[in-house]
């Protein structure tokens, strides 16, 4: 019961910063320091399951 709810917690996260992103100017400097931060962490996630898979 807590993984479910530690993933319902994370769903409703990541869908109220996606929200939030939505109303942030393309051109915004905060627009573009997350936009960073999303590819690194894609990037990192990419490197643990690759690593998980043995790659």
């Amino acid at each position: 019961m807590q993984v479910k709810s530690l993933l319902l917690s994370v769903g409703i996260g990541a869908v109220a910063g996606a929200a939030t992103m939505l109303l942030i100017p393309r051109h915004s400097e905060a627009y573009r320091v997350a936009d960073d931060a999303a590819h690194s962490l894609k990037a990192g996630a990419e490197k643990m399951f690759d690593t998980m898979r043995g790659n």
